[in-house]
């Protein structure tokens, strides 16, 4: 369970109570091959198809954006906020222990990149306690998904008329 479950879960929430609502996952924004000689991780590919993706959600009536993107520092964030002009963000970090993380990460990745992975989701767990944007926590310690999109969506006002 990560930033992609919770972002479904978040989702189907909004969805229940009838909020005009898009959820974008960042990871699938930048999926593509080949990726650009200077955009190793598509960072800048994504960003574009985010603004392009709102502009057409939010003329079809969506009203709030919810992105699933671990966010490392304050740069990142105004890079997203400059592609979604005459917006407000809430930004919610989700934390779990580091043996939580390796567990998570060993039931997605079975391949030979699961080491690195591991390793990562640690590290980047670190990193994100010490320096990353947020407006508020939520653990994720021994909860299920919907409780924690619960508790993320009680948190944000979100927008409701059209």
């Amino acid at each position: 369970m990560g930033k992609t479950t919770i972002g479904s879960e978040i989702s189907a929430s909004l969805s229940r109570s009838k909020v005009a609502h898009t959820f974008l996952d960042m990871d699938a924004l930048a999926e593509t091959y080949p990726r650009p000689p200077d955009d190793r991780f598509a960072s800048r590919l994504a960003l574009l198809n985010l603004r392009d993706v709102w502009t057409n959600c939010s003329a079809a009536g969506s009203r709030n954006l919810i992105v699933a993107r671990v966010i490392e520092t304050q740069h990142e964030l105004e890079e997203i906020r400059r592609r979604i002009p005459n917006s407000r963000s809430t930004i919610c970090q989700l934390r779990a222990s580091d043996e939580t993380l390796i567990e998570r990460v060993r039931t997605r990745e079975l391949g030979s990149g699961r080491n690195w992975h591991e390793a990562r989701a640690v590290e980047l767990s670190r990193s994100l306690q010490r320096s990353a944007p947020a407006d508020f926590l939520v653990d994720t310690e021994g909860r299920s998904p919907l409780d924690i999109a619960d508790e993320v969506v009680a948190r944000i006002n979100w927008v409701t008329e059209s």
